[in-house]
């Protein structure tokens, strides 16, 4: 049985949280000792010893001191401590760098974004691509995309990965169940349609917004649901009075009950301008929702253009509000869509799945044939 630790100096759930939780509730626990080491108020420590998992945490971890070399004898001291075999971190430079200094067998990162508007410049830049090409054993990229930018940075191929997000298929079918949220989110509207994410510039809210006002000038029994918080909320909600469409666009803030809110969507759209592997948009799927997403990233990967649901170039919102007429005005097609996404989510975005494939990474590097 391997010893292994996650590191993630996230305080929140996002991206890399829910990915964690999800392996979590997967791995083989006859072939790992799993703990998982994150900042003190992290909002995933609790979710992380409900599933039965070990919590440890450390200051030097948190928010902007994911790079805090004054934590680093004591995170290597720490991994000796327990005999860490494996260590595997999210984003966090002092945990892979502890673990090389520890002298563990095996050091893995997972690269959950693409680094849009982060160009890494100057001298900090190439020390971190340095660091990203040294300080692991292996990277782990969520998508093709992903792993063609790590190919740019510099990183050995041999080194990286692909192995795609997955998610708890069943248990996020079994709570997505909509109750009282179809009068809450409709508004006395005959349709819904969706949009899950931070609010902030690389989402496309802002297209968005766009689509919804040219959507609403053809058919105005339709509801626009934002759901998520960001540093764009109060200029969105502005935005959507300045389009007149304020009474048709309901902000929810942040909701932990993504699978209900899903379910009573019609369409749901993602008109991103990047996108590493979106969980939202699988999420949507997985629960037969006819998804509108913009080709870039790893959306390519998951959407077959016409099959399981619908592209769009990046940034045109007359597009997004051509393609959201569509699925409204023709149901059936869009219901086929839909079982055609959970099909596919069922067979290759599987928490299981991800789960078995990351554990055979580990034994792979810990052991070498």
């Amino acid at each position: 049985m391997l010893k292994v630790l996650h590191v993630i100096s996230d305080t929140n759930i996002g991206g890399a949280g829910r990915h964690l939780l999800a392996f979590l509730q997967y791995y083989d626990r006859s072939r790992l000792e799993v703990r998982v080491l994150c900042p003190p108020g992290s909002r995933l420590a609790g979710r992380c010893l409900a599933a039965g998992v070990e919590v440890i945490t450390r200051s030097c971890l948190s928010g902007e001191k994911s790079f805090d070399l004054r934590g680093l004898a004591g995170l290597a001291a720490l991994i000796k401590k327990y005999r860490i075999q494996v260590v595997h971190t999210h984003a966090s430079f002092t945990g892979r760098l502890a673990a090389r200094l520890a002298g563990v067998p095996c050091v893995v990162y997972t690269k959950h974004r693409l680094d849009w508007e982060r160009p890494q410049k100057g001298i900090r830049g190439r020390l971190l691509n340095y660091l990203d090409r040294t300080a692991c054993h292996r990277v782990i990229a969520v998508s093709r995309a992903v792993k063609e930018s790590l190919l740019k940075s510099g990183m050995p191929e041999a080194r990286v990965e692909v192995i795609y997000n997955g998610i708890d298929v069943g248990g996020f079918r079994e709570r997505a169940r909509p109750g009282r949220l179809r009068e809450e989110l409709s508004a006395g509207a005959d349709r819904v349609v969706g949009i899950i994410g931070r609010l902030e510039p690389e989402k496309g809210h802002s297209i968005f917004l766009q689509a919804a006002a040219q959507v609403l000038k053809v058919r105005n029994n339709v509801t626009f649901v934002v759901v998520g918080t960001g540093s764009l909320a109060g200029e969105l909600k502005n935005m959507a009075r300045d389009l007149g469409i304020e009474t048709k666009v309901l902000f929810t803030g942040l909701r932990e009950d993504i699978p209900e809110l899903l379910s009573v969507m019609d369409v749901v759209a993602l008109p991103s301008l990047t996108e590493a592997f979106p969980l939202s948009l699988i999420e949507s799927m997985c629960l037969g929702r006819p998804c509108i997403a913009s080709s870039v990233g790893g959306i390519s990967e998951i959407i077959e253009n016409e099959k399981n649901g619908l592209l769009v170039s990046p940034g045109d919102a007359a597009a997004l509000a051509e393609k959201i007429i569509f699925l409204l005005s023709n149901p059936e097609q869009a219901r086929a869509m839909g079982v055609r996404a959970a099909a596919l989510v069922e067979k290759k975005f599987d928490a299981g799945l991800m789960a078995e494939k990351i554990t055979d990474l580990y034994y792979r590097v810990v052991y070498p044939r």
